[in-house]
């Protein structure tokens, strides 16, 4: 049985929302106004989920996706949708999850683009057999595929050319396939011959371009010379405040990204405290802290926004890939006032985007 509904907005991870018989109906690929037939896929008690049997009436920013993939593969969720009017999206669904779930309501949300195709420079294949490929949208079926407009060309090249079956496989420094390979993240934007080597497993960011872009923007959003950077992974953003003349103390619980730290740190002659430690429990820390920087999972941490309250920090930088535990942690700090929120577009064409939010401690 289909039902014919209207799109009466977006919501968070990719899809659109309707109503039937006053219960919420969420629907991907498809925009705000349209017209469409919808099956119901799966009923709960308090939403329904539907796919599109149709598009009866579509919105002038539709546009023909540019992967043959697009719809079977669980990776994109916007490519049918014009650029500009994908950060609209976003800066949307980013203002309505922290009104609703922060009581934080914005004038405005700074959006940076980013490159949107051939961005990718990390990726976990799946593999069947002698095939590679993906998982089909909200499954487990495997999807085989010979191309990704996504991914950079050099692990294009690889999808056609491999000749082993690692699944799992980075481009950041050089095509590597297994974890004994080094990887390097260049940093000579910063200074000269300055970079960070790592080993596939560590975190890194997908986007090379969109990262560079990240980190001069929190080098130029640090306010003071004494920085308290959590979740510091294996230096992101420490090596370059280091680099930039900061005093960077940096936590993080990773054993392996705190010895790469390190490495690098000594590497570049750089002076950086590093300490590794659990953020979710107590921190006894005594210092005064200028800008305190934190880049969580996307569970957030509820805990540091309780050391914040009780450490009044001047400055705050909160760097989030999930909106719902930005909005929740934001709500927690007192006599915070929110500055300057950005929008990071560092997955085009995908509902995901990096969120930098600048708080600054009121004067008493």
């Amino acid at each position: 049985m289909f039902e014919i509904v209207q799109i009466a907005g977006q919501a968070y991870k990719g899809y659109g929302y309707s109503f039937i018989n006053g219960k919420i109906v969420f629907i991907p690929f498809v925009e705000t106004n349209e017209k469409v037939a919808i099956k119901i896929t799966k009923e709960k008690k308090d939403y329904c989920l539907a796919e599109v049997v149709d598009i009866l009436e579509s919105t002038e920013t539709r546009k023909k996706p540019f992967c043959k993939y697009f719809g079977l593969c669980g990776g994109c969720h916007y490519q049918h949708i014009h650029y500009n009017q994908q950060l609209n999206i976003k800066s949307q669904v980013l203002k309505n999850i922290l009104k609703r779930i922060g009581h934080i309501s914005l004038d405005k949300i700074e959006i940076i683009k980013s490159k949107q195709t051939f961005y990718r420079h990390r990726v976990k294949f799946q593999k069947k057999a002698e095939k590679i490929g993906f998982f089909k949208q909200n499954s487990n079926e495997f999807l085989e595929i010979n191309y990704c407009p996504i991914l950079v060309k050099q692990i294009n090249s690889y999808i056609k050319n491999h000749k082993d079956l690692e699944i799992e496989v980075d481009s950041f420094f050089k095509l590597a396939t297994n974890k004994n390979e080094p990887l390097r993240i260049d940093l000579s934007f910063i200074a000269k011959d300055a970079y960070i080597d790592y080993k596939m497993g560590s975190f890194t960011q997908v986007n090379l371009d969109a990262n560079k872009t990240l980190i001069n923007l929190i080098l130029n959003l640090v306010k003071g010379e004494n920085v308290f950077e959590a979740f510091c992974g294996i230096g992101n953003f420490t090596i370059p405040l280091a680099l930039k003349n900061h005093k960077v103390e940096a936590f993080e619980i990773d054993e392996l990204s705190i010895e790469t730290l390190k490495q690098n740190a000594k590497r570049l002659s750089l002076d950086i405290k590093t300490t590794q430690c659990d953020l979710n429990k107590p921190i006894n820390y005594k210092k005064p802290i200028d800008t305190l920087i934190l880049d969580p999972p996307r569970s957030g941490s509820l805990n540091l926004m309780h050391f914040i309250n009780n450490k009044k920090p001047n400055q705050v930088i909160y760097v989030s890939c999930e909106p719902p535990t930005l909005a929740r942690d934001l709500s927690i700090l007192k006599n915070y006032t929110l500055e300057k929120i950005f929008l990071l577009d560092m997955f085009p064409n995908t509902y995901h985007f990096e969120t930098i939010a600048v708080l600054s401690l009121i004067s008493k």
